[in-house]
């Protein structure tokens, strides 16, 4: 600023200095650093032709450091800078008048702002106030430079705040920035200079204070900076940056989407605008990670935390030692290790986010208005680590931090009820260790008030709702603290009015107040909340997200369904407890199944939107990495197409859940039965060709129990050791003797007579589905196999698919058996069985070891409407869909399967190991092998639960195939399969691992 003053030095002076200021003007209208060092070398021989006493001599010197500071702008070399606070202050100590004073002042004020935000000390601060100060003493109304004096004191004024001022300093901030942009014309060249530090003294006003009015003039005052801010201005990616993050807080606090979706815009480009190497980088680039760890925790895409994680490794080497950012780098950091960790569960995640979270915070300065946030932050990954490790001394440590944070914190400040929320977490950790009421007490009084200061609309309103209910639920089993009808009725009305937040977060608060109202004998006030969160399911992973990162987020809400069952039946309505399940079980599936619905009736009748919406799905179709702008917009039109279809009155519910009466066709052939254990009950629901579903109280089904038999199951069936099949004989028999008892012989006694084995499909919810219900019996006795013949559905849905397709006409049989997989143990019953299978049908293909790799089945299976696979597969249980055949060159995964689209497919037989294994936290999405095939197309898969001995998959294969009439339908296929249970059971009596896993699942 102030560049241009008429003098009269010598000629040589004088034109070096104009031509300076031409290489500077230059620069100002976008040219590159290069004119900088033309303008630093023209002032530099002018003030070489200056004597010392001429009374130009400070205005060279001013014009000098002037342009070094520029330099230091353009390129961040801090050398620059301190050239730049040398000459400026030799010029005023030698400046003879007001004029040159007050020009030589406000430079050198900025210059040691600049300076301090790059590393210097708290004393540049307090120089550049005091400096700024004196120029405005100096500079009366209406003297046109006082607007831009107001407003350097004021972004001085705001730095100082920052780091350990007085919220006096923020408020005289934003009074002189006010001033300073009310005194600047329409127009003026540092009018979006001006406008821009307002709106950012108004940003941490509301971080400070938390009051959204201060949130929205900050996007205000940014945007207008940024809109007449032009392309290659210097300035451009500062102001970019803060208005994304300005956008970024507006979306923590609101939960809007848009918000964070304009803010990843504009760090991206904000970074975008910046040189290589220029020292502000880093800083811009942790913003832009920041955006995506809080889009990763609202959609549970792992790209966009990896993406972060990338950003600020990338940036922490680049900030020194003592730089203002590089506080907030390495906590980022530390938070998307935590968050990765919460996803992996490796401690060693956990461990590395602690170390760089203590780092951060030793990096903070003291009375950093940040400082409480990065104790806070520590505490939150100590608390992870006491969850997870269960080491007491983290727990003390988190409890320690959150309460020295809200020390630090001002009443009013905006992450203050969230912290409350925290350190009630943390309290109620220690109550569920100790069972110390007055723990449970005090976290119950931290959270309502966490509750009462956050209003609604407050994003994070919805987690304090859940972590109050949830001790509210713990203090109703132990009986220590029951919560009363009122706090209940608040709870609920409070779940009503959120409107704010992300779908993952709407869905834990009305699991954890419908739960709660279970608990406590409101059952229709359950059923209402707790469908209302089964609706919000699907929403809670981001569209275009990978199957891992969906099964994950969905896997998370394990049990919610369950609850939202058992309130249906304890109010006596099995129909919606039914519709419910449908709703929440098999989201992924039904996703799948959405994807590939017949249009045929829709192009008849609507033919060109028909085509538009086909063409539109293909695309969707189509795998990609990840979200991008163009799928995007493919999903905002598929969603305009869907709400034009639905205008018409014969497509209102086009792609909407199918009712209970759209599915009945599942139950043509015999009952549905769906087993459910909720916390409170244990039901069975029965649905038959005709007349209503009907309930069967499964009283002994304990939920309790449930978990503790699933875990002895899963330890049994996993055991590789010497010991294995002791443990199972031992095992087994228990559990299917208590599958028998309190679900299977219930349900037997209320089927309807249809003759002597009735044909059902079982549909367990939740970690029932572990069980292998068609096996229950106690040793020596009648059981399952000898009452009904069973078979399995994921969903209703899925089942009534099934029946809807049509039957083969001609059998084409594919086989493929690997007795030799690279890598994994042989299996050589393998041979016998693509002997036999190959022996029936000489002509079908075959193949074999080398020859079965990925791509030849990928080629062979669109031909084929029988396939058996004799091999080994691969089960992740913590990512199922990452699972699939392992054939001689790969793995054939569960998502290339489910994509294929098979018209003729008839019967898949998966040979192998646990291919209809379910996983604990995956129990409710069904993704496994037999589900896989089954969305490719084939109407009936055989599948087992668990490993089964080569030799038994072999005979079983063989008396399979033997049972089957010489037909290219499979209609026959659950009763074959039946009679091979029989058969080796009789054989094996006492050995139920080796003819208890293997289940039908189809019409």
């Amino acid at each position: 600023m102030w560049r241009r003053r008429k003098t009269r030095p010598s000629y040589q002076s004088r034109k070096l200095a104009e031509l300076g200021m031409h290489w500077l003007e230059r620069y100002d209208r976008g040219g590159g650093a290069d004119n900088l060092d033309q303008a630093a070398t023209c002032f530099e021989l002018a003030l070489a032709n200056t004597p010392d006493h001429d009374p130009e001599r400070p205005t060279r010197l001013i014009q000098l450091g002037l342009a070094y500071r520029e330099r230091f702008g353009a390129r961040g070399v801090l050398a620059d800078l301190d050239r730049a606070i040398g000459f400026i202050e030799q010029a005023v100590e030698s400046s003879p008048d007001d004029e040159q004073l007050t020009t030589a002042l406000s430079n050198l004020g900025l210059a040691h702002r600049e300076r301090y935000r790059h590393g210097g000390l708290g004393a540049d601060l307090d120089r550049a106030i005091a400096y700024l100060e004196r120029v405005l003493t100096i500079t009366r109304a209406p003297d046109p430079d006082r607007a831009g004096i107001l407003s350097n004191l004021g972004g001085a004024h705001l730095y100082r705040f920052e780091t350990g001022g007085a919220a006096g300093d923020l408020d005289q901030s934003i009074r002189c920035q006010e001033q300073a942009v009310a005194l600047t014309p329409e127009g003026h060249a540092r009018g979006a200079v001006r406008t821009s530090n307002l709106g950012l003294a108004h940003l941490t006003r509301y971080r400070l204070a938390g009051a959204t009015g201060d949130l929205d003039r900050a996007i205000a005052c940014i945007g207008r900076a940024v809109a007449v801010t032009r392309d290659g201005d210097p300035a451009l990616a500062h102001r970019l940056s803060n208005l994304g993050v300005a956008h970024r807080e507006r979306y923590e606090r609101h939960g809007a989407a848009p918000d964070l979706d304009r803010a990843i815009a504009l760090l991206e480009q904000a970074g975008a605008s910046l040189p290589d190497g220029h020292p502000d980088a880093p800083a811009l680039a942790s913003n832009l990670g920041r955006a995506f760890v809080e889009r990763f925790e609202s959609g549970g895409v792992l790209a966009d935390l990896d993406r972060a994680i990338e950003l600020d490794q990338q940036a922490l080497p680049n900030v020194p030692e003592g730089h203002i950012a590089r506080s907030t780098i390495l906590a980022n950091l530390g938070v998307a290790h935590q968050l990765r960790h919460r996803r992996s569960g490796a401690l060693s995640q956990l461990d590395h986010a602690i170390g760089l979270l203590e780092e951060a915070l030793a990096a903070s300065p003291d009375g950093h208005f940040e400082q409480p946030i990065r104790l806070a932050e520590l505490g939150h990954a100590h608390l992870d680590r006491f969850a997870t490790a269960g080491a007491l001394v983290d727990l003390q440590r988190a409890i320690v931090l959150y309460e020295r944070a809200l020390a630090e914190m001002p009443e009013e400040h905006a992450k203050r009820p969230g912290i409350l929320s925290d350190l009630a977490s943390a309290y109620v950790h220690r109550y569920e260790r100790g069972e110390e009421t007055t723990d449970l007490e005090r976290a119950i009084g931290l959270l309502e008030h966490a509750v009462a200061t956050a209003p609604e609309g407050h994003a994070r309103r919805p987690i304090f709702l859940t972590n109050l209910s949830h001790a509210h639920l713990l203090g109703l089993d132990s009986g220590a603290l029951p919560p009363d009808d009122r706090a209940l009725r608040t709870l609920v009305q409070d779940v009503a009015s959120v409107v704010g937040g992300a779908p993952q977060d709407r869905v834990w608060v009305g699991r954890s107040v419908g739960t709660l109202a279970h608990a406590m004998g409101e059952h229709a006030t359950a059923v209402q909340v707790l469908d209302a969160a089964v609706a919000l399911l699907p929403a809670v992973t981001a569209r275009d997200a990978a199957w891992s990162d969906q099964e994950h987020r969905l896997g998370s809400h394990l049990g919610l369904v369950s609850e939202a069952v058992a309130a249906h039946c304890a109010v006596g309505d099995p129909t919606g407890a039914l519709e419910v399940a449908e709703l929440g079980r098999g989201v992924l599936l039904a996703a799948q199944l959405d994807s590939r619905t017949d249009l045929t009736d829709l192009g008849k009748a609507l033919p060109d939107l028909a085509t538009e919406f086909r063409r539109v799905r293909d695309e969707l179709n189509t795998p990609t990495p990840g979200p991008t702008q163009e799928r995007a917009r493919a999903w905002s039109r598929h969603d305009e197409l869907l709400l034009e279809i639905r205008r018409n009155p014969a497509f209102r519910r086009f792609l909407l859940p199918p009712r209970l009466t759209d599915l009945r066709t599942a139950t043509a052939d015999g009952t549905v039965v769906m087993v459910n254990s909720g916390r409170q009950r244990g039901d069975a629901i029965l649905l038959g060709p005709g007349g209503d579903p009907l309930t069967v109280p499964l009283p002994d089904l304990v939920h309790s129990d449930v978990h503790a038999y699933g875990e002895a199951l899963l330890e049994a069936i996993h055991e590789t050791g010497g010991f294995a099949g002791v443990l199972r004989r031992n095992v087994l028999p228990k559990i299917l003797g208590w599958l028998w008892d309190t679900i299977v012989e219930p349900v037997v006694r209320a089927l309807p007579a249809t003759g002597p084995q009735p044909r059902v499909w079982w549909l367990p919810t939740g970690l029932i589905g572990l069980f292998p219900l068609h096996a229950a019996g106690h040793p020596g006795r009648p059981g399952a196999l000898d009452a009904v013949v069973s078979s399995y559905t994921s969903t209703l849905r899925a089942l009534a698919h099934a029946h809807a397709r049509p039957t083969a006409l001609t059998r084409r049989q594919l086989v493929v058996a690997l007795a030799r997989t690279p890598g994994l143990h042989d299996l050589p019953g393998s041979i016998a069985e693509a002997d036999n299978l190959h022996s029936r049908a000489p002509d079908a293909p075959l193949l074999s070891d080398e020859d079965a790799t990925v791509g030849q089945v990928l080629a062979h299976l669109p031909e084929s409407t029988w396939a058996h696979f004799a091999c080994h597969a691969g089960a992740n249980l913590s990512a199922p869909s990452e699972g699939g055949l392992r054939l001689y060159d790969g793995t054939l995964t569960i998502p290339e399967i489910s994509r294929l689209q098979l018209a003729d497919a008839e019967l898949a037989y998966l040979s192998a190991c646990s291919t209809a294994h379910r996983g604990w936290q995956h129990a409710e999405e069904s993704i496994h092998l037999a589900s896989a095939f089954q969305l490719a197309g084939f109407r009936h898969v055989i599948a087992t639960l668990w490993p089964l001995a080569d030799d038994i998959a072999a005979t079983a294969a063989h008396a399979f195939y033997r049972a089957l009439p010489p037909s290219p339908t499979a209609v026959d296929a659950a009763q074959a399969l039946h009679q091979v249970a029989h058969a080796l059971r009789d054989r094996h009596p006492t050995q139920p691992d080796l003819w208890a896993p293997l289940i039908h699942s189809g019409p």
